[in-house]
C-alpha cells in the first residue's frame, strides 16, 4: 500500500530502518519526503519576522498618504489678501461692512522706529544745555527773557530790535534761536554783540556748516593745504560757509562751537531749538541733525498704507492712519512738525507739556501755535526780524508779547 504524502511504498520504508543508511537511493528519498512548496512559505515563517514586514508595509503606506495630504492641501491654498464675504462669519462678514478697507499684512506692518536706539556721538557738538537759573524769568523776579529768530548777518536789524524792545541787560536775557550767521552782510558783527551782551542761543544749520568748515580748512597741512582752491571749494558747495569762517576770530569760533542744540528753561516748560523736534522721542535721543534742519515729518506706515495694490493713492478717509513712526526731513513735503508736536501735547497730561520756541522756517514766516512758536521771519530777506518776550507768572508759569522791526533785504542775499 502507498502512502500519499511520501510516494514510496510500505516495504521500501521498511526496508529503509532495516537496511544501511549509507545508500544513495534512499538518502535522496528521504530529502525528497521533506520538501515544501512554495506558496505554502508564508505560513511557516516567524510570527515576529510577520509583524515586521506588516509594520514596515503600514508605515510605507502612512508616508504615502500623508505626502498626498499635504500636496492635496497646498495646492488648494488660496495666496489673496482678502477673504470673500461668503467665506467669513457673520460677525466677520458684519465687521467688514462697517469698515471696508482691512489693513492688510505687508510692508507697512514691518518692525519700524525712530529714536529708540542711542544716537551715533558727534565730536564737539553739545546736544543739551539748560538756562542758567538765575536768568529764568519768574514773577518774583520780574526778569525777561528775550528770544529772537534767525539773524543771519544783520547786525543793524538787530540793534534795532533791541532798542525797540527797551532791552536792559541788567534785566533781561538774550537768546539766539540759531542762524545768527551767514547770508547778511555782518556775521562777525552779530556774534560780536551777542557775546557782549552775555546772551545765550542754539546750534543752527548755518552756524554748524560755517562751524564744519572752519574745521576742515584749519586741518588741512603738507599737500591738501596746497592743493585746497577756491574751485575745490565751489565744488563742495562751501564758498559762503568758509568766507565768514574766516572772517571769525578764534574767540567767535569757541562762543560758537559751545552753543547747545537744545536749550531747556527749566523749570518753566520751554525749549528752545532752531528748526524743530520729532513728538514722542525723548530729549537725548533726539538727532541734532533733525533738531538743526527738519520742517516736516513723514510717516511711511501710514504711506504704504495709503498706497494700494496698482501704485495710486487712496483715500485718506478710507484708512486707518497710523503714525506711530514719524522721520524728520528737510523740506516741505511732509506734515509740518509743530501740528504733529501740538496734537500730541493734548494728549498728554497738563504738567508734562512743553512749548517748543524755533526758528529755521522763513517760508513759513512767524507762526503762533498753541504750543509752539516760529519766529524766522525772514529778515535777511527783506522781512522782518521777531522777538519773543517771556515773563514770569503766578504759579510757574509765563505769558508771552511778540516785537518785530522791519529789515531791508541784504545786498548779498540771493
Amino acid at each position: 500500500m502507498r502512502r500519499p504524502d511520501s510516494g514510496i511504498s510500505d516495504s521500501d520504508s521498511d526496508s529503509d530502518s532495516d537496511g544501511d543508511s549509507d545508500s544513495p537511493t534512499e538518502t535522496n528519498l528521504t530529502s525528497t519526503s521533506t520538501a515544501v512548496g512554495p506558496g505554502a512559505m508564508w505560513w511557516h515563517m516567524g510570527l515576529s519576522q510577520l509583524w515586521h514586514r506588516l509594520a514596515l508595509a503600514a508605515a510605507v503606506l502612512l508616508l504615502i498618504y500623508s505626502a498626498a495630504a499635504c500636496i492635496i492641501r497646498m495646492w488648494g491654498v488660496s495666496y489673496s489678501r482678502d477673504v470673500p464675504n461668503w467665506q467669513k462669519s457673520g460677525s466677520a462678514a458684519a465687521a467688514d461692512e462697517a469698515w471696508p478697507k482691512q489693513i492688510y499684512t505687508g510692508p507697512a506692518d514691518l518692525t519700524m522706529s525712530y529714536g529708540e536706539y542711542a544716537r551715533p556721538g558727534m565730536d564737539g557738538l553739545t546736544l543739551m544745555a539748560s538756562l542758567p537759573a538765575q536768568y529764568v524769568p519768574t514773577k518774583e523776579n520780574g526778569r525777561r527773557l528775550v528770544v529772537v529768530g534767525d539773524i543771519h548777518g544783520m547786525d543793524d536789524e538787530l540793534a534795532r530790535l533791541l532798542e525797540h524792545i527797551k532791552f536792559n541787560r541788567e534785566s533781561d536775557h538774550l537768546v539766539a534761536a540759531g542762524d545768527m550767521v551767514n547770508k547778511g552782510p555782518d556775521s562777525p558783527g552779530v556774534v560780536a554783540r551777542l557775546m557782549a551782551l552775555n546772551a545765550s542761543g542754539v546750534r543752527g544749520n548755518h552756524e554748524d556748516r560755517v562751524l564744519l568748515a572752519r574745521a576742515e580748512a584749519d586741518s588741512l597741512v603738507g599737500v591738501g593745504a596746497e592743493l585746497a582752491s577756491p574751485d575745490a571749494e565751489a565744488h563742495r558747495g562751501e564758498v559762503e560757509h568758509l568766507a565768514v569762517a574766516r572772517r571769525l576770530s578764534p574767540e567767535q569760533v569757541a562762543w560758537l562751537s559751545k552753543l547747545p542744540v537744545i536749550l531747556t528753561v527749566d523749570p518753566l516748560p520751554i525749549y528752545i531749538v532752531h528748526a524743530g523736534r520729532v513728538p514722542g522721542v525723548r530729549l537725548e535721543k533726539q538727532d541734532p541733525w533733525a533738531v538743526m534742519n527738519m520742517r516736516t515729518l513723514r510717516y511711511p506706515r501710514e504711506e504704504l498704507r495709503n498706497v494700494d495694490d496698482a501704485g495710486t493713492i487712496v483715500d485718506a478717509e478710507e484708512v486707518d492712519p497710523n503714525r506711530d513712526v514719524a522721520i524728520p526731513i528737510e523740506d516741505h513735503t511732509g506734515e509740518k512738525w509743530p501740528d504733529a508736536w501740538n496734537r500730541q501735547q493734548t494728549r498728554v497730561p497738563t504738567a508734562k507739556r512743553r512749548t517748543v520756541i524755533y526758528g529755521h522756517d522763513s517760508k513759513r514766516g512767524f507762526v503762533e501755535g498753541m504750543h509752539t512758536f516760529g519766529l524766522d521771519s525772514g529778515c535777511v530777506g527783506g522781512g522782518a526780524l521777531t522777538a519773543m518776550i517771556i515773563e514770569g507768572t503766578d504759579g510757574g508759569g509765563f505769558r508771552h508779547t511778540i516785537s518785530q522791526v522791519t529789515c531791508k533785504k541784504a545786498p548779498r542775499y540771493p
